[in-house]
């Protein structure tokens, strides 16, 4: 969220905001009947495959993986999951419930850009404090962290893998002197798009190094047997999977029309009982009333002033902002004020004369300092809400601040995601609590709910438009750049 303060203060420019209802965004609330219908029908064939394979001493297990022409589908006694490369899904279906829980692809390759720059800081730090390379715990070598996270990690000198190609036409790759991959190959051909679903089940499924990805799909053929090795834990284990062609049949989106699309199951269960509902209904615009248009805001502002409710007028007005970002409430600067914003006279000889105002921006604006955050939070809870609709505002700065710093959690006893869901419950059409809840989990490595938010902010009928918001769509490009292999 921008600065709540610099919003207020510096009196934004005034943009009109877009008026026309945004299309359905693909997002978490689609419905199984509402993914097939953005799909459509198909003229191609899909491609279904019989993978088996076994883990260590595990048994072995069978895989069916289905290559569609614009999804994957795996399905295997312990669930089906279905990849929508159109739409940028990644599903998981639970039999049991009935239902399945519709989450972004950009959220496991944001968890891998976090965890690979993570893995690769530690291993430094180790061999600096003096470790020698050979006795670094070997799962932490650049190869094997690679191969768990199915991604490369940017490194000035290339990785050294030793490949070994047989007389019987199979190939062995080795690391460091020690067989870590052999595969073979059938004679049956894959499309393009077919082996860009084939990547995609080894890059979700597998845990292979993306340089043995890309070697076992350069012929464009389909393999007919992986052998490799993966850490898990401190334990090295061998995979071993056969792949034969099942059958080739008429193209079907693989997702079950009647089930019933759920928010992925988490620890804390009051998030999907009490916010995620509220937030659906939102971005299909039939919660409450629906949102208050800005004319509707400058209105109730004026309304509040006329009858003495200062706060309540600027509480408003800050909301209004935050809604329509990047227009703003508040005229700019050198502006006469208008029937489209309040005045800068109106601000500094009525608004800014209240005391619970003054005392508001006083609070916010240590914000700007970190090392000041204990007192903005503590001043900020000090602010009466008596008179007020809008203290839950207080809640969501109160929630952001506590969110930047961990450290203060205990000593005020307060859940940032609880107070910034209540401006979410409370108000649940201004995209900017949505980014900031989603930022509160990406904080928390929880890419899953992160995604779930931004991508519900966007669906609200000014979220797509929203300034709060652009930055995760810009996020999203750089992630598909930075690890094309996720799509």
């Amino acid at each position: 969220m921008r600065t709540p303060a610099v919003i207020a203060l510096l009196l934004l420019s005034i943009i009109p905001p877009v008026q026309a209802q945004q299309p359905l965004r693909a997002g978490p609330h689609l419905t199984a009947e509402a993914l097939h219908a953005l799909h459509g029908p198909y003229d191609g064939l899909e491609l279904q495959l019989l993978v088996t394979g076994s883990s260590g001493a595990e048994a072995e297990k069978a895989r069916v993986v289905t290559l569609g022409p614009d999804y994957l589908a795996v399905a295997s006694e312990d669930g089906q999951t279905i990849i929508d490369t159109k739409l940028k899904r990644l599903l998981r279906i639970d039999r049991e419930a009935k239902a399945f829980y519709n989450n972004s692809l950009f959220a496991p390759a944001a968890f891998v850009e976090r965890e690979l720059k993570k893995r690769v800081d530690l291993r430094e730090a180790i061999l600096r404090a003096g470790v020698a390379a050979e006795k670094a715990p070997p799962n932490l070598k650049t190869f094997w962290i690679e191969s768990d996270l199915g991604a490369e990690a940017d490194r000035d000198a290339p990785l050294a893998l030793d490949r070994i190609d047989h007389d019987d036409g199979s190939v062995s790759v080795l690391f460091e002197g020690e067989v870590v991959a052999s595969w073979s190959l059938s004679q049956i051909p894959l499309t393009s798009a077919q082996q860009q679903k084939l990547r995609l089940f080894m890059q979700y499924h597998l845990k292979l190094h993306p340089r043995l990805r890309r070697a076992m799909l350069a012929e464009g053929k389909l393999p007919a047997r992986i052998r490799y090795k993966r850490f898990k834990g401190d334990q090295l284990l061998e995979e071993s999977l056969r792949f034969a062609l099942s059958q080739r049949r008429r193209a079907a989106y693989p997702l079950a029309r009647d089930l019933e699309v759920r928010p992925e199951p988490r620890p804390d269960a009051a998030f999907g009982r009490e916010v995620y509902p509220v937030m659906v209904a939102a971005a299909y615009g039939q919660q409450g009333q629906g949102p208050t248009a800005f004319p509707g805001y400058l209105a109730a502002a004026r309304a509040a002033i006329g009858r003495g409710a200062l706060f309540e007028a600027w509480l408003t007005l800050m909301e209004a902002t935050l809604h329509y970002l990047p227009r703003s409430a508040f005229c700019p600067e050198g502006t006469a004020g208008g029937s489209d914003c309040i005045g800068r006279q109106v601000v500094q000889d009525v608004l800014l004369k209240d005391e619970r105002i003054r005392e508001l921006q006083t609070a916010l604006a240590l914000e700007q300092r970190a090392r000041e955050s204990e007192q903005m939070i503590e001043r900020l809870g000090q602010i009466s809400r008596e008179g007020t609709t809008k203290g839950y505002l207080l809640d969501v700065f109160r929630g952001n601040a506590l969110s930047q710093r961990p450290d203060l959690r205990e000593t005020f006893a307060l859940d940032p995601a609880a107070l910034i869901s209540e401006g979410v419950r409370k108000s649940p059409y201004v995209p900017s609590f949505y980014k900031d809840l989603g930022d509160h989990f990406a904080r928390n490595l929880d890419f899953v709910r992160a995604f779930l938010c931004w991508d519900l902010g966007r669906a609200l009928p000014q979220g797509a438009t929203n300034e709060s918001l652009l930055p995760i769509t810009a996020l999203e490009a750089d992630l598909q750049k930075r690890f094309p292999d996720f799509f």
